[in-house]
């Protein structure tokens, strides 16, 4: 049985979370400004804002108490594939996801 989480707990984890997805797309901001647009879904002002964003800014960020990460597919999708047994069917399928957006964004 897994031990219940505590609401620091949960807390800490949209914390990290946050913070994965901020140095994600700051990175990808970086090193190219459209795929950051398309697999995040940032307008070119919040690309700029976040390529010259000291790390502290984005620990700030990230512990604003709120989720920051929003899915570009729709809910519908994350909740079918989320049924599926398999975690690595489920991580394929959403890769595949990410490859299509990025061919419909190089046409």
């Amino acid at each position: 049985m897994m031990p219940t989480k505590t609401e620091a707990d949960l807390n800490r984890e949209v914390v990290t979370l946050n913070l994965h997805w901020l140095l994600s797309a700051q990175a990808l901001a970086r090193s190219d400004a459209e795929k950051a647009r398309l697999v995040y879904g940032l307008d070119l002002e919040l690309i700029g804002v976040l390529r010259q964003a000291s790390f502290s800014v984005l620990c700030a960020l990230a512990e604003s108490g709120v989720l920051l990460f929003r899915p570009r597919f729709p809910s519908r999708l994350l909740h079918e594939r989320l049924s599926v047994p398999s975690l690595s069917t489920l991580a394929s399928e959403l890769q595949t996801l990410l490859l299509a957006a990025e061919e419909v964004d190089r046409s």
